[in-house]
């Protein structure tokens, strides 16, 4: 076979990171090729340039043997390659047929749309892939588990030449994931190459004929399936770095005499995560590591209110709570800083003094509800000065600031309501080295304070030296708990996927 797709020396950065790093790998006529890696190794990012959403900072693509630099989506459609994208990018007011079709609608005769023969071909894709969405259904109706189904249907009605799914089985059942696996074979059996990104090696080593590895991203090499175990990729994903982690956390929480300052005891939401139960001490930080639709930002946000739990009981310091909602979970003395900062954790065109006191609206107001502006200004001030916030004033507008001096407000404002239990998600997204290891100074300086931190991250090397004790969750489920010297990259790894 020879090649169809050849990165070469491919490099691309975002603000404060590298993501791709001279990378180049080869794809074949006709193959169904994995890329692997952790969370954040670079394997959406070259496939995103490949499908034209991004352009490299440097280097050359090649595809049928030719040079390519591909500007659009579009552009990628017409040239043959197709990608369905791990969060669906489908019209909602459409139905499925309308978006099955859109911008390529068929013609009967002149000027009328050929509706029937177009339905009549959704409900075969559809079947093809083990649904019996109806044709007619608009999309808003449909649940995450069928608009995923809507989307590679989509990609595969384009009949392209490669066609790139990037982790498309995060939200289908058993049965629709093996539809789909039928799927990808058939297309294989055509010549169609297909480009399949996934965190579950289980699917990998079931569907791939060759496996390209990604760390960091930089490119570690491709290996035939039979040529490779599950171990040796494993072994490539998490680096040699196998030894003792880094960072010093504490010893057992339990071992040290400290009492749990929250007990979830078997929470359910169903379609997200089902019977997960933890403790969290008091004075400790509890990292909660899992890949994509893990579950784990979802337990986070039933924790905090933001979502109903199905069934399962939660205590705060020995006290049984109920968290109907944010606000009531702040009162039960809880915090969170979300995964989206510019979205859900900042308002960005206000001032940093209104940003920080904006968690506290019982102590910024006084008589008849005026706001005791000498108090926002002493608490914003002494905000900035203890967590360092790069600015010369606190009447500076938040949208001014670096993603670093961002979050540091964001943690200021939620310190601002005195949590007992602060709820991390993603807290070093997007901000450079740097700021990284400022926050990370500033969250170990909250914990040797007698807070407690439940800590998501989907970065292995942050999850591992941040934690004292690494919870591991797959598939809505926690699979693991490490502590000590378990806590390794491989042993992390080896339970999350």
């Amino acid at each position: 076979m020879s090649a169809i797709v050849e990165f070469l020396e491919i490099e691309k950065r975002f603000p404060g990171v590298k993501a791709l790093d001279k990378v180049s790998l080869s794809i074949e006529q006709g193959e169904i090729h994995a890329i692997v890696g952790e969370n954040g190794a670079g394997k959406s990012t070259l496939m995103n340039i490949l499908g034209g959403q991004y352009h490299p900072d440097s280097g050359e693509i090649r595809y049928k043997g030719r040079a390519v630099r591909l500007h659009s989506q579009f552009e990628a459609l017409r040239l043959g390659i197709g990608v369905v994208y791990q969060e669906v990018r489908l019209c909602p007011n459409l139905t499925v047929t309308e978006n099955l079709f859109l911008g390529r609608e068929k013609e009967v005769g002149k000027g009328r749309v050929d509706w029937a023969g177009m339905r009549g071909r959704t409900v075969e894709m559809l079947a093809g892939l083990g649904s019996s969405i109806a044709p007619d259904s608009r999309v808003s109706d449909l649940s995450i588990a069928n608009q995923q189904i809507v989307e590679i249907a989509r990609a595969l009605s384009l009949e392209a030449e490669v066609v790139i799914m990037d982790e498309p089985t995060s939200a289908l059942t058993l049965k629709e994931t093996e539809g789909l696996f039928e799927n990808i074979r058939r297309l294989r059996a055509k010549g169609v190459t297909v480009i399949y990104i996934s965190h579950r090696l289980e699917e990998v080593f079931a569907l791939s004929d060759r496996i390209s590895v990604l760390r960091d991203g930089r490119f570690f090499g491709t290996y035939e399936r039979g040529k490779i175990d599950q171990k040796g990729v494993i072994e490539l994903i998490a680096g040699k770095e196998l030894g003792s982690p880094t960072g010093a956390p504490r010893s057992s929480a339990a071992a040290a005499g400290r009492k749990p300052a929250l007990e979830v005891s078997r929470l359910t939401r169903p379609g997200c995560f089902a019977d997960v139960s933890l403790e969290l001490y008091e004075g400790e930080i509890l990292g909660v590591y899992g890949l994509q639709g893990s579950g784990r930002t979802e337990v986070l946000e039933t924790i905090f209110g933001l979502a109903p739990a199905w069934s399962g009981s939660i205590r705060a310091f020995g006290e049984p709570v109920r968290n109907r909602s944010p606000a009531e979970a702040i009162r039960n003395g809880f915090a969170m800083i979300p995964e989206n900062r510019r979205d859900a954790g900042i308002f960005p065109e206000m001032e940093i003094l209104e940003n920080i006191n904006t968690a506290n609206p019982r102590e910024m107001s006084g008589f008849a509800g005026l706001l005791r502006r000498g108090f926002m200004s002493r608490l914003a001030e002494e905000s900035i000065r203890s967590m360092d916030i790069k600015t010369d004033t606190p009447r500076r507008k938040v949208r001014n600031l670096s993603g670093g001096n961002q979050q540091k407000v964001v943690i200021s404002k939620w310190l601002a309501a005195h949590p007992r239990i602060l709820l991390v998600d993603e807290l070093t997204r997007g901000i450079d080295v740097g700021a990284k290891e400022e926050i990370y100074r500033i969250l170990k300086r909250l914990r040797d304070a007698g807070l407690s931190i439940l800590m998501v991250s989907s970065e292995l090397a942050e999850v591992v030296s941040e934690s004292d004790r690494i919870l591991i969750m797959k598939n809505g489920s926690l699979v693991a708990q490490l502590s000590g010297e378990e806590r390794t990259r491989e042993q992390v790894i080896k339970y999350a996927l």
